[in-house]
């Protein structure tokens, strides 16, 4: 044990003998200091968890009876939770500073809808028909090498496919929820770069038919770098839950079990009726344990990691089942394991959509279902529920309340897509799809 863990044990120990003879809040304040302090100094959980070991056994030699005992144990994990509460203002903080970067890029979205953007027309064969002066400064094109040619070969050739189907559903006056907020489209410019572009498209008419389309294209580039800063602070987040999950499962844990086996060698040398008191301080020991582990998988189940995302989307799925009632089945399989970002993602939006179906859908099914089509992972989430109105949805700049713009970021940062399909009364799917990407052999999930 190093020299700063020592000196911390020693002030945590005479802080929890105060408590103990009745110091009250003032203790309390004391623990919470400790805590911050631990913190500053890069201390984790586990060494909190060593420390507080520590001075528990040394209160636990002077318990004359079990009642005194009982007090002592339930008094000192009050104590240890007070020394925890920094920690968890440390997560939290790192929570609020994701939602200030999402609030951010709410911002920056006003800004850039009172920007110039390239407006532009096609002709209903696919024809460049106009192109507004924004055009050149974006691209390095001059407009005069696009009018009167197809639009297809301005757009990159992994996006094409996409393009031609937002033409052909705007030349057929087929408006769709996915295609409301824009699609995002890589554009080739004269030097040979993509500039990521934001396109949404209408029906262009006149005299009452449709003769090709009127399109708005906005170079979202600066959004696209905000969305990969988010991504890799939801990475940083999600391995700093990770540390403290498996710290709290792992070696908080193990620290526990040390303290059963110090008791029982306690126990062999002391009477029958003063054993049988420190087989009751087990007892509280196993059920601080039970609580530790619970937190634990609350804030990463091992299970994601270990044994990949069906597995994980299965314990999900029974613990929500347990704590509501709701009949949840998962269904198909991903058949490989997936790059960690892309489980955790999904593992987490369907844990947002299962959280929305509790709080919002009335429902009394929900159905995960993982479909693998060509080199693309589809997860479909269908609930039986009240369902809501897609397009009001979409239209609320900035609602929150079914987690859609989180979910959507989520998606956006390994290459995904969301379609919302729903209606009043008649339930709600969503369906995501993720590109698949496996190193070498395929593997079973469960392996």
């Amino acid at each position: 044990m190093n020299l700063e863990l020592r000196a911390l044990t020693r002030r945590y120990a005479r802080a929890l003998e105060d408590f103990l003879g009745g110091g009250g809040e003032a203790a309390l304040h004391e623990a919470y200091h400790i805590g911050r302090e631990a913190l500053a100094r890069g201390l984790g959980v586990h060494d909190l968890a060593t420390v507080q070991q520590g001075a528990l056994l040394k209160a636990m030699l002077g318990v004359r009876s079990r009642r005194e005992g009982t007090r002592a144990i339930r008094a000192a994990g009050k104590f240890f939770v007070e020394g925890l509460l920094p920690f968890e203002m440390s997560h939290r903080q790192s929570q609020e500073a994701n939602a200030a970067l999402r609030e951010s890029e709410e911002r920056y979205r006003g800004v850039v809808d009172t920007a110039r953007d390239v407006i532009f027309t096609l002709s209903s064969d696919g024809k460049v028909m106009s192109l507004n002066p924004v055009f050149e400064t974006i691209t390095g094109w001059s407009r005069a090498e696009w009018i009167g040619k197809d639009f297809a070969p301005l757009v990159h050739a992994d996006d094409r496919a996409r393009a031609v189907e937002v033409y052909r559903a705007a030349l057929a006056d087929q408006a769709s929820p996915r295609f409301e907020a824009g699609v995002e489209l890589g554009i080739l410019g004269k030097s040979g770069a993509t500039i990521p572009g934001e396109v949404i498209a209408t029906p262009l008419v006149r005299d009452g038919k449709i003769v090709g389309i009127l399109g708005v294209a906005r170079d979202i580039t600066d959004r696209k770098r905000a969305e990969q800063a988010l991504h890799h602070l939801n990475e940083a987040l999600e391995e700093e839950v990770k540390r403290i999950a498996h710290a709290l499962h792992d070696e908080a844990g193990q620290l526990l079990a040390s303290v059963h086996i110090g008791l029982a060698e306690i126990a062999r040398d002391l009477p029958p009726h003063v054993a049988q008191r420190l087989a009751d301080v087990g007892g509280l020991l196993n059920k601080i344990e039970e609580q530790l582990r619970h937190l634990s998988h609350e804030l990463r189940p091992t299970i994601l990691d270990d044994l990949g995302l069906q597995p994980a989307l299965e314990f999900l799925a029974d613990g929500v089942s347990r704590r509501t009632g709701l009949h949840i089945v998962v269904e198909g399989s991903a058949g490989v394991r997936l790059p960690a970002p892309t489980e955790t993602a999904l593992y987490r939006i369907v844990q947002e959509a299962l959280t929305n179906v509790t709080k919002h859908a009335q429902a009394t099914r929900v159905s995960i279902t993982l479909t693998r089509s060509g080199r693309q992972l589809r997860c479909t989430i269908r609930d039986d529920g009240v369902g809501f109105d897609v397009w009001a949805v979409h239209a609320r700049r900035g609602a929150r309340g079914l987690g859609l713009i989180g979910i959507q970021e989520r998606l956006h940062g390994v290459g995904g897509t969301l379609e919302i399909v729903a209606t009043p009364g008649g339930g709600t799917r969503l369906i995501m799809a993720v590109p698949l990407e496996v190193d070498g052999a395929e593997s079973n999930l469960a392996r």
